[in-house]
């Protein structure tokens, strides 16, 4: 169970750096909150005249409220209109976003939107342990795959990775659809918060895709580095308990071995 480490205010902050497994088998048969897909609007109408125009206003916009993951261009060449983008916002807030600024959303263009989050970053139990809690505040868009693999503690109210280098010595940072809560056990634990499912508990040996990127907004990188700093980030992205993932795939605890060559 989660303890606690003093520190040079009033107030005890936690700290947890190791943790008994849970019952990852249980906690998978767990009803999802969500389906967790991304919706995609297709293009119903041809590119009018001005497609290009229109394409490129629709990206400054979205790049500036830093609420794109990417965009793709229409015919074979680079100097195409842009036929389809990626939104980091659900498709209500993107509709939102437009009506309370009166645009007309393009029909020429396909969509697709993130699905909704339906926890709180932090829940108001796991807030009373942590100084800052270290996620981005921009929707994830596609990262890199390669599998890596480490840990993270919580350490007077601060978090720390590594990449299965050693004591976990850079400050953690994690994807915005990871949140932070506390189980009925009292363990500091990582919570998906488009599904709600539990991904592990702060201390277990982690896997996760990568290398991962985030976008840090410049005044959380501040809070960071003030209250927990100054210290190298280190994007962890979105981790997941090594045994909750081989529990969920069993048949990698006794990976088969390759045949021999022929011949041998």
């Amino acid at each position: 169970m989660s303890d606690t480490a003093g520190s040079s205010s009033d107030r005890d902050y936690a700290t947890q750096t190791e943790a008994p497994t849970p019952d990852y088998k249980a906690l998978l048969a767990k009803p999802s909150l969500s389906d967790g897909g991304w919706k995609r609007r297709e293009a119903t109408t041809a590119p009018p005249s001005d497609a290009k125009k229109i394409g490129r206003l629709w990206v400054q916009r979205l790049e500036s409220r830093n609420a794109i993951t990417g965009y793709g261009l229409g015919g074979k060449g680079p100097d195409g209109p842009v036929s389809m983008i990626d939104t980091a916002m659900t498709e209500q807030a993107f509709e939102n976003w437009a009506a309370e600024n009166g645009w007309q959303v393009p029909t020429h263009i396909t969509w697709s939107f993130v699905p909704e989050m339906h926890l709180p970053r932090v829940s108001d139990k796991a807030a009373e342990g942590i100084r800052v809690w270290p996620a981005s505040t921009a929707r994830t868009g596609a990262q890199n795959e390669a599998l890596l693999w480490g840990r993270v503690e919580l350490r007077d109210g601060c978090f720390y990775g590594d990449t299965g280098d050693g004591t976990p010595q850079k400050l953690a940072f994690f994807h915005e659809e990871i949140g932070l809560d506390v189980d009925d056990e009292g363990y500091y634990i990582l919570r998906d918060r488009v599904s709600g499912r539990t991904l592990a508990r702060i201390g277990e040996q982690m896997n996760w895709g990568g290398p991962p990127t985030a976008y840090i907004a410049p005044e959380l990188e501040a809070e960071i580095q003030e209250k927990c700093g100054p210290g190298e980030i280190l994007v962890v992205g979105s981790p997941e308990s090594e045994e909750r993932f081989k529990t969920q795939y069993p048949h990698l605890r006794e990976p088969v071995a390759p045949p021999p060559p022929p011949g041998d």
